[in-house]
C-alpha cells in the first residue's frame, strides 16, 4: 500500500476547499470587530456582575417593594400609599416579586438579566449601518456576535453604578427606551406594511417609559423627528406619525391597566400633574449650573456630547444614514431629562451613559462594515476598524477600575452565601448617614413578632421596606416624611424657591395630609408607630423631635395612646398602652 492511500508523510496534503475558505472569511468579517470587543472586558463584567447580584437593596428599591407588596395585599395604589412616581415602577416591581424577587439576591439577579437582555437586543439591531451595499440583511451571526458586543459594553458601564443607584427608574425605563431607539437603528423594513409595524413597535417601547418617568417624554420628540427626517423608511409622513401614535396607544396600556387594577387613576393623575410640579419639584431641588458643575456629571455629560457630535459629523458626511441620528441625538434628550427633574441624582444619568456606549459602538460598526471586505493591499480601513474596536474594549475594562462593586472586595466574602448575607457585617457595610438597613431589620423583626399579622403600624421616615420586611401595612397613606414636614419643600434650592403664593399651597397641602392622617388614626388606631431619626428631608435628627414639631396635634394624640417600647439604634418603636 503507498503512502499516498496510508495518508503517510509523503501523502501530499488536502488544500481546504474554496467554499471552506469563504465560510472562514464570512465568519471572521462578522465576528472579529465585536469579538475583540466582547472578550477585552468580559472577565471583569462578569466579576463586577456577580458582586452587584450581591448586595442589598437601596432606598428607593425598598419603598418600591413595599408598594408593590402592599397592592398584592389588596392596598390600593396612589389612594392608600401616596407615592409621587409612575406606576410602572410599581408594576416592574409586583413582577418581580411573582417572580420571587422578595430575595434581594433574586432581585438583583432579575434585574441584571432584563437589562442584559436589554443591551444585547440593541447590540442585535446595529449590523447594518455601514453604507457599503448588501444585497441581503445582516446574518443571525452577524447580530449575535454584536448582541454579545453590547450586551458586555453596555453591563460594564451599568457596573459603574453601585447598589444604590442600579435597579432604579431611569434603569428600568431603558429596558424599553433603549430598543426602541435600537429599532431605529435597525437595517430599514423591506416593505411599507412592515416599516409601519415597526414604527408601532418603536412608539410603543417609548411611551411605555413615560409612565416611569414623565420627563422621558424629551426621547419620544427625538424619536419622532428622526423617523420624519429618515429618508430609508418606505412610509409616508403622515402614516409613519399616525403609527407612533398607535404604538405609543398600545404602551401605555400596561401602566394604565395596573393602576386601573391596582390603583386609583384619578388619584394617579392629580399627584402627577397636581401635586409634583406645585410641591415636590421644590425638594432637593438643583439647577443646571449646580448638576452639571460637580466633576461626575461634567466628565459624563461631556464624554456624551463629544460622542453625540462625533455620530452627527459621521451622518453629515455620509458614513452613517440618517436614522443614526437618533443615537447622535439621544445625548442631548438625555441631558434635557436631567435638567427637567431638578435633582441631578447619580441614577438619572442612565440614559446618558447608555447612550454614550451605543454611539461608540455604531462608530465601531460603520467602520468595521465600510472596509472589512477591502483588499489586501489596501489595510488601513481595516485596522482602522480594528483599533477603534480594540479602544473602546480597552476603555470598557480599564474604566470597570473605578466600580465599586470592583473596589468592594469584602463582599465576596462578605455576601458568598444567603446565611453571611443575614448577618450584622454584612449589612453594616451598607450603613450611611441615614440609612440603616441592620437596624430595620432589627425593628421589623420586632414588629413581626410583637404584632398581629394584620396590624397596620405608622411610620415617620423614609424607609417603608422596613413595613415590608416586617409583614405589615400602613396605617395611612403617608409614607414618607416630606409629606407632613415641608420644610423642604419650602427651602427649595438655589434659583428654585417657591414663591409666597406657591409656598402658602405647600403649607395648605401639608396641614391638608395631617388632617387625613389623624382622622384615619383615630378611625383605626394602629398597633404600632415607628420614628427613624436622621431620616433625609426632616427639621431635626430626632424624629419624634421632628414629628412634634411639624404634627403637633398628632403628636399630642399619639403621646395620650402610644408609649416608646424598643429602641434599634435610630429605629423607635412606639406600642399602644392598650394591651
Amino acid at each position: 500500500m503507498t503512502d499516498e492511500v496510508r495518508g503517510g508523510a509523503g501523502a501530499p496534503r488536502k488544500r481546504p476547499s474554496l467554499r471552506g475558505r469563504k465560510t472562514w472569511v464570512r465568519v471572521v468579517r462578522a465576528t472579529l470587530a465585536p469579538l475583540l470587543i466582547v472578550l477585552v472586558p468580559l472577565w471583569w463584567v462578569l466579576d463586577t456582575t456577580y458582586r452587584a447580584s450581591i448586595t442589598t437593596l437601596g432606598r428607593d428599591q425598598g419603598i418600591f417593594q413595599y408598594i408593590a407588596w402592599a397592592v398584592q395585599q389588596g392596598d390600593v395604589d396612589y389612594r392608600d400609599i401616596r407615592d409621587v412616581n409612575g406606576p410602572l415602577t410599581h408594576l416592574i416591581h409586583l413582577v418581580m416579586l411573582a417572580l420571587g424577587g422578595a430575595d434581594e439576591h433574586r432581585f438583583h439577579m432579575l434585574d441584571l438579566a432584563s437589562t442584559a437582555i436589554a443591551f444585547a437586543f440593541v447590540g442585535a439591531c446595529l449590523p447594518g449601518l455601514g453604507v457599503v451595499a448588501r444585497r441581503a440583511g445582516p446574518t443571525p451571526l452577524e447580530r449575535g456576535a454584536w448582541a454579545a458586543a453590547a450586551c458586555v459594553v453596555l453591563s460594564g458601564q451599568y457596573a459603574l453604578y453601585f447598589y444604590w443607584n442600579q435597579a432604579q427608574r431611569e434603569s428600568f425605563c431603558d429596558w424599553f427606551l433603549l430598543p426602541s431607539v435600537a429599532l431605529q437603528l435597525a437595517t430599514p423594513a423591506s416593505s411599507s406594511r412592515s416599516a409601519t409595524r415597526r414604527i408601532v413597535w418603536i412608539g410603543a417601547l417609548s411611551v411605555i417609559a413615560w409612565f416611569g418617568k414623565p420627563s422621558f417624554a424629551a426621547f419620544s420628540l427625538v424619536q419622532v423627528a428622526v423617523l420624519l427626517f429618515d429618508d430609508e423608511i418606505l412610509a409616508s409622513r403622515p402614516r409613519r406619525l399616525a403609527a407612533f401614535a398607535l404604538g405609543g396607544a398600545l404602551g401605555a396600556i400596561p401602566p394604565i391597566a395596573y393602576t386601573l387594577r391596582y390603583g386609583d387613576l384619578v388619584a394617579y393623575l392629580r399627584i402627577a400633574f397636581r401635586d409634583v410640579p406645585r410641591i415636590y419639584r421644590f425638594i432637593w431641588a438643583k439647577s443646571a449650573p449646580e448638576i452639571f458643575g460637580e466633576d461626575g456629571p461634567l466628565t459624563t455629560s461631556t464624554t456624551a456630547i463629544a460622542c453625540g457630535l462625533f455620530v452627527l459629523a459621521l451622518v453629515v458626511v455620509r458614513v452613517l444614514p440618517r436614522r443614526a441620528l437618533v443615537i447622535a441625538l439621544l445625548p442631548g434628550a438625555a441631558l434635557a431629562n436631567v435638567v427637567a427633574q431638578h435633582k441631578g441624582f447619580g441614577y438619572h444619568f442612565h440614559p446618558l451613559t447608555a447612550a454614550t456606549w451605543i454611539g461608540a459602538l455604531v462608530v465601531v460598526v460603520a467602520l468595521w462594515e465600510r472596509h472589512r471586505g477591502a483588499p489586501r493591499t489596501r489595510p488601513a480601513g481595516r485596522l482602522l476598524a480594528l483599533g477603534t474596536a480594540c479602544a473602546v474594549a480597552w476603555q470598557a475594562a480599564n474604566g470597570l477600575r473605578l466600580s465599586p462593586h470592583l473596589q468592594n472586595v469584602w463582599i465576596l466574602a462578605g455576601g458568598e452565601t444567603p446565611e453571611r448575607r443575614q448577618m450584622q457585617e454584612y449589612y453594616d457595610r451598607f450603613k450611611t448617614y441615614d440609612f440603616f438597613p441592620w437596624e430595620m431589620r432589627q425593628a421589623a423583626w420586632y414588629l413581626r413578632a410583637n404584632t398581629p399579622q394584620d396590624a397596620r403600624v405608622q411610620m415617620y421616615g423614609m424607609d417603608p421596606y422596613m413595613l415590608f420586611l416586617a409583614g405589615r401595612r400602613s396605617a395611612t397613606p403617608y409614607i414618607y416624611a416630606y409629606d407632613l414636614n415641608a420644610d423642604a419643600a419650602l427651602d427649595g434650592g438655589w434659583s428654585n424657591h417657591p414663591t409666597d403664593g406657591e409656598a402658602f399651597q405647600i403649607r395648605l397641602a401639608r396641614d391638608a395630609h395631617e388632617r387625613d392622617m389623624l382622622a384615619r388614626l383615630h378611625a383605626a388606631p394602629p398597633a404600632a408607630f415607628v420614628f427613624v431619626d436622621h431620616s433625609p428631608l426632616v427639621s431635626y435628627a430626632a424624629a419624634h423631635e421632628d414629628f412634634e414639631h411639624c404634627c403637633a396635634d398628632t403628636a399630642r394624640w399619639l403621646a395620650s395612646r402610644y408609649h416608646e417600647r424598643a429602641t434599634f439604634g435610630p429605629y423607635h418603636v412606639w406600642m399602644r398602652n392598650d394591651p
